[in-house]
């Protein structure tokens, strides 16, 4: 069953070079695809949130049980479910779980639209979880073998900063499609006439799911027997298995996947909540949120992954350190915005906060994956991918959870506000904090594994 084309050496033996690459033209048509199915994953999550209110209305759901399905529902399934899809995915091939992963959230999605009751919809996101947990893991493991090592970096910059836009623009075409059920009230047949608006949205996100199934699993790979990658200097008997490296590098670890679970804690907050929290507090329709909210964040994503890369060049220092240190100065400047959000008046100034937090933390996040692949040995990248997956799915669950529960204690129509800024605040300070102690064990770690690179932290 195992397709040595489609996945990269096995745990435990270090990476080999690739033996041939993939054709320029169809890598990039590769990227490509793996760009639009992350759309596609993109626009089925943030309906979740743009339907809340709907869900409130329709089947009277409450605060807490909305955070359960954002949060439980997605986070905790997909958390569970990330380790053992990259398992799956080394050994039966990447495309295969890729596009199943496809099939499972596009059927999960169907189902979504049909079930009038909590637990059938709790089980239906789960179905979503499930099927989206390999995306990110998978996808940056099969750059590596789209790609030669002197392009990963720039097809890695590409897909980062393309799939952030789609996190915006799946807001916004999320927001667009609802508005547009709501006009077109009374124009459709006696037999569809019947669907509340939010059970249409969902049937039609889950149409495009057999051409993406296709697309994945059809795309073009080079014939690879190995990851590519630095060639790093590995100890065989203390850092071939996951659990020795983790333990001796410890410190690194907690650093740079604690501050990544901090910014996802405070970013998620506002991304999930807003579309029930702006319309609460100020009295808009909530199809619009979708619509300048997308438009913020497609802002924020443009703004974040031009800064990195500017700051970088300006610095020229160290190389392998100068990412760490960058982001810590980003991460840094996040809290300021965020603190600003109880203040605000109107919707456009809550939609500018949210641009300007987004800008510094995209700008941050958008050094990660290559701070990442260099990490660990690259006979361990797909399992230290595999963790980002999981953090950002546990992220994903504490965030609606605890904003759910705060803001049924508050008050008023701004009390989801000041929901998220009681969760969001305090997580970027973290955050800040232990990404501004990371490069020094991370230099460790990089003088450990790449004894001929090591770099003094001071």
């Amino acid at each position: 069953m195992n397709d040595s084309s489609d996945s990269p050496g096995r745990a435990g033996h270090p990476a080999t070079t690739a033996v041939s690459a993939t054709p320029a033209r169809l890598a990039w048509y590769g990227l490509g695809v793996l760009l639009m199915t992350t759309l596609f994953a993109f626009v089925v999550r943030q309906m979740l949130s743009l339907i809340a209110p709907s869900l409130q209305v329709s089947l009277g759901f409450t605060d807490l049980q909305l955070g359960m399905l954002q949060g439980l529902g997605m986070a905790v399934f997909a958390s569970v479910a990330s380790y053992p899809m990259g398992w799956l995915a080394d050994r039966f091939g990447r495309r295969l779980i890729l596009a199943l992963g496809v099939a499972c959230w596009s059927l999960a999605t169907a189902l979504f639209a049909f079930q009038n009751g909590f637990w059938g919809l709790f089980a239906a996101t789960i179905g979503i979880a499930i099927g989206e947990a390999g995306l990110a893991p998978i996808v940056f493991a099969l750059i590596p073998d789209l790609f030669p090592e002197r392009q990963r970096n720039t097809a890695n910059f590409i897909f980062y900063g393309g799939s952030l836009l789609g996190a915006g623009l799946g807001m916004a075409l999320g927001g667009a499609l609802l508005q547009w059920l709501a006009g077109a009230d009374g124009t459709f047949p006696d037999w569809i006439a019947g669907f509340d608006s939010w059970r249409l949205a969902m049937m039609l996100i889950a149409l495009p799911g057999s051409i993406f199934f296709l697309l994945v699993l059809t795309m073009p790979l080079g014939n690879r027997h190995g990851a590519a990658g630095i060639a790093v200097e590995v100890d065989p008997a203390g850092e071939r298995d996951f659990l020795p490296y983790a333990a001796a590098h410890w410190r690194t670890l907690a650093c740079i996947f604690g501050s990544i679970f901090a910014m996802a804690v405070a970013m998620t907050s506002g991304v999930m909540w807003f579309p029930l929290a702006l319309p609460r507090a100020f009295g808009i329709d909530p199809a619009t949120v979708g619509v300048g909210l997308g438009t913020a964040i497609t802002v924020a994503t443009l703004a974040g992954v031009l800064l990195a890369p500017l700051t970088l060049r300006l610095r020229r220092g160290d190389a392998d350190l100068d990412p760490v240190r960058v982001a810590a100065i980003f991460v840094a400047l996040t809290p300021l915005p965020a603190a600003l959000l109880p203040f605000t008046t109107s919707a456009f100034q809550a939609y500018c906060i949210a641009a300007m937090q987004g800008a510094l933390g995209i700008a941050a996040s958008s050094l990660m994956p290559g701070v990442l692949q260099n990490l660990a040995p690259a006979h361990l990248r797909s399992r230290v991918l595999a963790l980002l997956g999981i953090v950002n799915a546990l992220a994903l669950a504490v965030s609606p959870l605890a904003i759910g529960a705060i803001s049924g204690l508050i008050e008023g129509p701004r009390g989801m506000l000041n929901a998220i800024t009681i969760v969001s605040l305090p997580s970027l300070i973290a955050s800040a904090l232990l990404m501004a102690l990371a490069p020094r064990p991370y230099a460790a770690t990089l003088g450990a594994i790449r004894p001929a690179l090591s770099k003094d932290p001071s």
